[in-house]
């Protein structure tokens, strides 16, 4: 195993002869060299080969956020089941046909040359975005109750929660390994949780003073976006996301587009 490699790990961690929550995982990809996982973790599976089982040992950090393991000795036993490398390929006119639909190398250059440009527009496209949010965001006026940042701060932490899940991995093993508890998680949110709840605010008050309507129509196209990105079919799909709910997300997004057709960018 090399930095840059992914490795495919059993591990499972003790500190004073005991396995402590959170330090045990199965066919964990650990791609070395990352940084993840706390400092010599990563840096003593390099040189093993696949099929071993050794012990490696470790220190927590002296500011590590779980109390318990704070400054603490650890052992994890460590089985290598697998390394995955990159081998890069010989890019010519065998190697476009492979990975694409065209035929020689001087095609696919163009191709990606127009997915670079769309790409290039996309950037300045959000970088646009970002400028009239800010700007929306500075004009709003009122008093904001600090439970609706603490409510959307909580939403994005359950949101990251289904990525992780998604990928193979719990919260509290993710937190154990990054040195991280429930607040400190949430208040790596906080910030952005307080620019949605601004924006979205903003843009409610655009719709209300342009009376920005909603019709049958923008809800049934809005349901087929969806159904097509969940690959669902669309009745499922308005039976998990009610009418109501997404009347709301159509209207600001409405919104959000008169603004940026009236707004001047300079």
């Amino acid at each position: 195993a090399q930095n840059d490699d992914v490795a495919v790990i059993d591990f499972e961690g003790f500190v004073d002869g005991e396995a402590f929550e959170g330090g045990k995982a199965e066919n964990y990809n650990l791609k070395l060299g990352s940084g993840n996982f706390i400092p010599g973790f990563e840096e003593q599976i390099v040189g093993h080969k696949t099929g071993e089982e050794f012990t490696i040992t470790v220190k927590f950090p002296e500011d590590y956020q779980a109390e318990e393991l704070k400054g603490k000795d650890a052992e994890f036993k460590i089985n290598l089941h697998e390394i995955k490398a990159k081998e890069l390929p010989e890019v010519d006119d065998e190697f476009v046909k492979d990975v694409s639909d065209k035929e020689t190398l001087d095609e696919y250059k163009a191709e990606l040359k127009e997915t670079v440009a769309k790409r290039l527009q996309d950037e300045a496209d959000k970088d646009v975005d970002n400028q009239i949010a800010e700007k929306l965001m500075e004009l709003l006026e009122g008093e904001i109750p600090e439970a609706m940042y603490d409510n959307q701060a909580n939403e994005m932490v359950r949101e990251f929660d289904m990525r992780l899940r998604s990928q193979g991995l719990d919260m509290k093993t993710y937190m154990q390994y990054m040195g991280m508890d429930a607040n400190s998680l949430k208040d790596m949110y906080k910030e952005e949780a307080e620019k949605r709840v601004k924006l979205r605010l903003a843009l409610e008050a655009v719709a209300r003073k342009e009376n920005i309507e909603v019709t049958e129509a923008d809800l049934d196209a809005e349901y087929g976006k969806m159904a097509e990105a969940y690959k669902m079919e669309v009745e499922k799909v308005k039976e998990a996301v009610p009418a109501e709910s997404l009347t709301e997300d159509v209207r600001v997004e409405k919104a959000l587009n008169l603004v940026k057709d009236k707004a001047v960018i300079k």
